[in-house]
């Protein structure tokens, strides 16, 4: 599954610290997708059509860490919105967890 985390508008070769004027602009996605054989996240940019990047700006979503005190572990998470609402929603991967049920056990 692929974890869109940006979507934008970059050269073909940025790689090369100057531009032509004549160089064109084309869509380009970031994201994280998981590699089984490294067991890890991988980050990748493709190109991609006007109409596919239009489709993944609606799909974008935001990394963020989030620590379980219970376990003291710090998990990578991706999710809609920064918001609590979203945060408190997502578990601990460790212990199967939802972040709301630790903090209500903590503040108790």
């Amino acid at each position: 599954m692929k974890y869109v985390i940006s979507v934008s508008k970059m050269y073909k070769h940025r790689g090369l610290h100057y531009h032509r004027p004549s160089t064109k602009k084309y869509w380009h996605i970031i994201y994280y997708e998981y590699d089984e054989v490294d067991e890890r996240m991988k980050m990748y940019c493709n190109q991609v059509g006007w109409f596919t990047a239009m489709y993944y700006k609606t799909k974008k979503l935001k990394k963020i860490w989030l620590h379980c005190p219970s376990c003291n572990v710090d998990n990578l998470h991706f999710i809609k919105k920064r918001d609590d609402k979203h945060i408190l929603k997502e578990e601990c991967a460790s212990c199967f967890c939802n972040y709301k049920d630790i903090l209500e056990e903590i503040e108790n």
